[in-house]
């Protein structure tokens, strides 16, 4: 059966769409049985997620799972389906260098939005999240689990599934901005599985998949996108989180601040961000950094 399936695969379009497409799918549907899981165990991973996720055992067990399963099957789809290596999927350049390069373009452009949102508030008030009667060590303990194991654990996760595979895989054979719009579909709808839903958070997380997946078939790089989505999550959870233990410094609340500006000036950032990803690429920037003949054509 596999056979025939690599056979249709590999004769036609939408075969290779939907297969692409499912197994994006169910890398992040995983989830939802997992969640069940987990509350068999007594853990509640529904009400621990984001700024509220507690660091404790049994939540850190499901999170890391939960990746693991993730990439397992885009792993497994590599092996069998397609007969490639993951390491094919944009693992390519300056590893650190480019993580950093993105995580500070992260962190700038979601601080852009914060300075906004404090600007049109009437009143901030902001509180330091201290670590009291807990030794260094403890401390960078768990700091080094908030970097490495949630916020480049997360962003790996999701640019993986979401970015790097189904564009290496569809690129030769689809317009790329209609494979970003599917996969933006997909990545929004998939945080709502555990999210409230509001449509400037919606814009936003669709925005924001497109920018990465811009980066991406611009760069065949998958560090750039994992720097950059790294960088906007350290800067939520350092300076609005709650918890030292994932991270938080400060804790920032913003109050009254104009609702149109509260659930739309970040798409209005993020659109703006867009548009310098492209006139950047018209000038041949990424190419400049990320040479043509370094990049690898795999499907």
């Amino acid at each position: 059966m596999l056979e025939k399936l690599i056979i249709a695969y590999n004769r036609y379009l939408y075969v290779k769409i939907i297969t692409v497409t499912i197994v994006v799918f169910v890398s992040f549907a995983v989830m939802l049985p997992l969640i069940k899981i987990a509350e068999l165990f007594g853990v509640n991973v529904r009400e621990n997620t984001g700024l509220n996720f507690d660091v404790t055992f049994g939540n850190v067990f499901f999170f890391f799972l939960f990746g693991i399963c993730s990439i397992g099957i885009i792993w497994l789809a590599q092996k069998y389906i397609h007969r490639k290596k993951l390491s094919e999927l944009g693992f390519r350049g300056k590893i650190w260098a480019t993580i950093l390069i993105g995580f500070i373009i992260g962190a700038i452009l979601v601080s852009i939005k914060n300075a906004v949102l404090i600007l049109s508030a009437e009143n901030v008030e902001y509180t330091k999240v201290t670590s009291e009667n807990i030794s260094i060590l403890s401390y960078l303990g768990y700091y080094f689990y908030f970097m490495i194991g949630f916020v480049f654990w997360n962003s790996f996760i999701e640019e993986l599934g979401t970015r790097a595979y189904p564009i290496q895989k569809l690129k030769k054979y689809l317009n790329p901005h209609i494979i970003f719009i599917i996969m933006g579909l997909i990545f929004t709808v998939g945080h709502f599985v555990l999210n409230e839903f509001n449509l400037g958070y919606l814009l936003s997380l669709f925005i924001a998949s497109y920018i990465y997946s811009l980066l991406y078939y611009y760069t065949d790089s998958i560090w750039l996108t994992v720097g950059m989505h790294s960088g906007v999550n350290w800067v939520g959870f350092s300076f609005f989180g709650t918890s030292w233990k994932l991270g938080a410094l400060y804790n920032l609340k913003i109050y009254n601040v104009p609702s149109w500006i509260a659930d739309y000036s970040n798409v209005i950032i993020q659109f703006l961000f867009l548009l310098l990803i492209v006139y950047l690429n018209k000038k041949k920037i990424f190419d400049k950094y990320f040479p043509k003949e370094m990049k690898i054509e795999n499907n």
